[in-house]
């Protein structure tokens, strides 16, 4: 991906504003970076041309605008759930399961242990979970329909 940013020189402080360069160069994968320093009618300025990968993207976060609002209900269900079984056995929620593991189960909305083969990285826990995740999906399903 591509991004080009303006930073302009301020006259009164003597720096650069640079803060929204910085901040944006710190929250993703630069590949390369081509400035150009510019003088319009006073106003110095550079430009940046950035080319970077976004660190969500590669750390695989998990893309929430497609749920529908029951998917989301659901979502948010799973993850206050999971996040609860983590406190209480004194482990990090990731452990139990991944955002894009509960991401998978509200859109395949598995009905029965069996259902949970074909969500990555879940047919083992169905044995331990998979009661307590269907019966969340049609809690959050009933309290939508209300």
């Amino acid at each position: 991906m591509f991004k080009l940013l303006l930073v302009r020189f301020d006259r009164d402080t003597g720096r650069f504003e640079d803060d929204e360069f910085n901040k944006f160069c710190a929250e993703q994968n630069i590949v390369r970076i081509d400035k150009e320093f510019i003088n319009s009618n006073g106003e110095i300025y550079y430009s940046f041309f950035i080319e970077f990968h976004s660190r969500k993207q590669a750390r695989g976060q998990t893309n929430l605008e497609d749920l529908s609002s029951l998917e989301k209900a659901q979502y948010d269900k799973l993850r206050d759930w999971r996040n609860d079984l983590a406190a209480n056995e004194g482990i990090p929620a990731y452990i139990i399961m991944y955002n894009s593991q509960l991401h998978d189960i509200v859109k395949r909305q598995p009905a029965a242990k069996a259902d949970f083969a074909a969500i990555k990285g879940m047919k083992a826990k169905a044995d331990k979970y998979g009661e307590a995740i269907i019966r969340i999906l049609q809690e959050a399903e009933l309290e939508q329909q209300e």
